[in-house]
C-alpha cells in the first residue's frame, strides 16, 4: 500500500499536465485584477484560466471584450511584470451573459 499524498501536491501537478501555472499564481492573479487590467476593467471582467500560454477572461459584454482586445499588449506587460515566469502568448476573450 503506498502512502497518501497531500491534496496541494496532486493539484500541481495536475495543473502542470494541463499547461496551467500552479494554483497559487491564479489565486493571486483573482487578487491582483485590478493591477493587470486596471480598476476600470477590473468590474466587468474576470479572469477564467491560464492554460498553455493562453489567459482566458470572461467579459460582460461585447463592448467591454473588445476593450481588452485594445489592451492586449499592456495587459501581457502588466501580467507580466506581476507574474515573472508565468508567459502570457495570447488572450482569449469570451462574453458571459
Amino acid at each position: 500500500m503506498s502512502e497518501p499524498t497531500k491534496l496541494g501536491w496532486t493539484l500541481e501537478r495536475f495543473l502542470a499536465q494541463m499547461g496551467a501555472p500552479p494554483a497559487r499564481t491564479l489565486t493571486a492573479l483573482h487578487e491582483r485584477w485590478p493591477d493587470v487590467v486596471g480598476p476600470g476593467l477590473a468590474g466587468p471582467t474576470r479572469p477564467v484560466e491560464i492554460v498553455d500560454g493562453v489567459l482566458v477572461i470572461a467579459c460582460e459584454d461585447a463592448s467591454w471584450a473588445s476593450q481588452i482586445g485594445w489592451m492586449d499588449g499592456q495587459i501581457k506587460q502588466r501580467f507580466a511584470a506581476i507574474f515573472e515566469g508565468v508567459d502570457i502568448r495570447r488572450i482569449s476573450v469570451r462574453v458571459d451573459h
